[in-house]
């Protein structure tokens, strides 16, 4: 049985069959099964945008009929888009992709179903795969229904939490900080309206107490901490231990932009993210793959099972400009709210004098992998091939930016370096077959 493994992907052009590295469409199109997360909503015409999204990722239903050409049958659609237009917008995104014969993780109509394992019977066994999302999975979290309520469409979250210690002395000034401000006492007041107990004397919440705030702790070492929610996990655990008894191969996928220090764009994950992915290797998960942070990130092999924090993108196209894009996009970057695609992803891409700024101004976000794994019929992954992929974030034509290939192998190398350098914590290292143009363990 032949899997492939990839990431993000983000468009709104199409053909993709046809305009695609033909040696990577030949992959996909060999495997008995692929994987990838869909980083977008498909909404009805009728559907408004929701409120405070910022930048919207969405397109109409019928993009997904890209995934039936190149052979994409199970999708992740739990991820920091998923609630982009409301709960109708996820309906939307559910029908469709039943509409397109999709098996669709992660995203479901309560959040028991968001919980549950997806399965795909191929002529060889049946995969099983969890998926969930960390970035923006308490925004958009599915919920069951009770005392009279419907079930809240929605994912399957895992939710963590972030804490920020400090020693003495910073604790003293902040609590200093907050008492001149007049924080303390206006938050204290709140809890005595709201009957909340508060907090022990070695935590300050700073900030407001129903708007934004920060939760400092006193400690000996100043540092970021992240936890992970543990109903959360242990939900996504048991739904790993349902899947390895109904399937041959099982696979969790994590939507997670988090990074350490809370950094969305740093190369290696957060603390909660290593937690869960050794949890869910305990559990019985034959592989972890993380999604959303748009280029790679380590990868480790913990008790003779693999995790790659983070795969990046399999395609990722801004410049087409055909998504569905809502006059507050514009506005959130400072645009009026009538402009025009070109101008909304120019000005992401280029800055006044011509250089390429975000993601096309780093290469890593044009380096980026999949897996293609086998597995035999003892259910052991046999083999794990790394395919680099080139998404040529800066070439000259703007249509073919984010766009996929198979590298040179010079190319190929680089990429190879870059997973290996932010691999090395892992102690973690593989090495480039040049015949066949992929990575496998040293």
């Amino acid at each position: 049985m032949k899997i492939i493994l990839a990431g993000d992907m983000l468009f709104s052009s199409r053909n993709l069959a046809n305009r695609l590295d033909k040696k990577l469409v030949e992959k996909l199109r060999a495997a008995d099964a692929v994987f990838a997360n869909a980083e977008f909503t498909t909404p009805e015409e009728n559907r408004p945008v929701a409120a405070g999204r910022g930048y919207v990722t969405a397109v109409r239903p019928g993009i997904l009929k890209e995934f039936n050409d190149l052979n994409i049958k199970l999708i992740s659609m739990a991820n920091n888009h998923s609630g982009d237009f409301g709960i109708l917008g996820i309906l939307d995104s559910l029908k469709s992709a039943q509409e397109h014969d999709l098996i669709v993780g992660g995203l479901a109509k309560s959040l028991d179903e968001a919980r549950l394992p997806s399965f795909y019977d191929t002529s060889d066994g049946r995969i099983g795969f969890v998926t969930a999302t960390a970035t923006r999975g308490d925004i958009f979290a599915a919920s069951n229904s009770g005392n009279g309520v419907p079930a809240r469409p929605g994912v399957n979250p895992l939710r963590w939490y972030e804490e920020y210690q400090v020693n003495e002395q910073q604790f003293d000034q902040l609590n200093e900080i907050s008492n001149e401000l007049g924080l303390s006492g206006s938050n204290q007041h709140g809890r005595n309206v709201e009957g909340f107990d508060a907090p022990d004397n070695e935590t300050l919440v700073f900030g407001s107490l129903f708007e934004k705030n920060l939760t400092f702790k006193k400690a000996k070492k100043t540092e970021f901490r992240t936890e992970v929610d543990a109903n959360d996990l242990n939900e996504i655990l048991d739904s790993i231990k349902d899947a390895k008894k109904r399937s041959d191969f099982v696979f969790l996928n994590i939507h997670t932009h988090e990074g350490v220090n809370g950094d969305w764009y740093e190369d290696q994950p957060a603390d909660f993210v290593v937690h869960t992915a050794h949890a869910a290797i305990d559990a019985g998960a034959d592989i972890v793959i993380g999604h959303g942070a748009h280029f790679i990130r380590g990868a480790e092999l913990y008790k003779d099972k693999w995790i790659f924090y983070n795969l990046g993108s399999l395609i990722m196209e801004f410049e087409a400009g055909n998504s569905i894009i809502p006059p507050e996009m514009y506005q959130a970057y400072g645009l009026d709210g009538h402009s025009k695609p070109s101008q909304l992803h120019h000005q992401r891409a280029v800055d006044e004098k011509g250089n390429f700024k975000g993601f096309s101004g780093d290469k890593k976000f044009s380096q980026n992998i999949i897996l293609e794994l086998e597995i035999n019929d003892d259910r052991r992954l046999t083999t794990l091939n790394v395919i680099p992929l080139d998404l040529g974030m800066t070439r000259d034509n703007a249509i073919k930016r984010g766009l996929p290939v198979i590298p040179s192998e010079k190319e190929a190398i680089l990429v190879m370096d870059r997973l290996n350098a932010i691999s090395a914590p892992f102690n973690t290292s593989f090495e480039y077959n040049e015949k066949r143009n992929f990575f496998h363990i040293r």
